[in-house]
């Protein structure tokens, strides 16, 4: 149980992460570009998302144990 929950905290903490750099690139650039910037914000947790994806080993099928 220990590593389940310690894995759950780990991608809670990452997806917080993630969320907070969006939000500071969409702020930064509000001024410049205006709401166009929550495309930035939105391109951004999309990238890590993605770069998530492609890191993790690939999943087993539901009856495999």
């Amino acid at each position: 149980m220990g590593a389940a929950v310690r894995e759950l905290v780990t991608t809670l903490l990452d997806v917080l992460g993630l969320l907070l750099v969006a939000a500071g690139a969409g702020a930064a650039l509000l001024p410049l570009i205006g709401w166009g910037a929550l495309a930035v914000s939105g391109v951004v947790v999309l990238a890590g998302s993605w770069w998530a994806v492609r890191a993790a080993p690939p999943a087993g099928r539901a009856g495999d144990r």
